[in-house]
């Protein structure tokens, strides 16, 4: 069994280790990497939120796992909008 652990901390920097709140974040094993890749949910418009161990993040809103079409839509990351 192996633990991830990645905060959620109010900053102006985020990354793979300090993602921003507000987004439901869950760690997905990732079989043919090895890694865990984080996706979360934005609150108002149900897309997803993709964050792997490169820190980069993306934006996509169809079900499932990120597809390699979906590495052309970045994400700024950005602590959630209250509801």
């Amino acid at each position: 069994m192996m633990y991830v652990l990645a905060g959620c901390t109010s900053s102006t920097h985020y990354d793979y280790t300090h993602l921003p709140s507000g987004y439901h974040w869950r760690a997905v094993y990732d079989p043919r990497s090895h890694t865990i890749d984080f996706y979360g949910r934005v609150p108002l418009s149900r897309e997803t939120v993709y964050v792997g161990p490169d820190g980069q993040f993306y934006l996509f809103d169809h079900k499932g796992k990120i597809q390699d079409g979906d590495l052309r839509r970045h994400w700024t990351p950005h602590n959630a909008s209250p509801l």
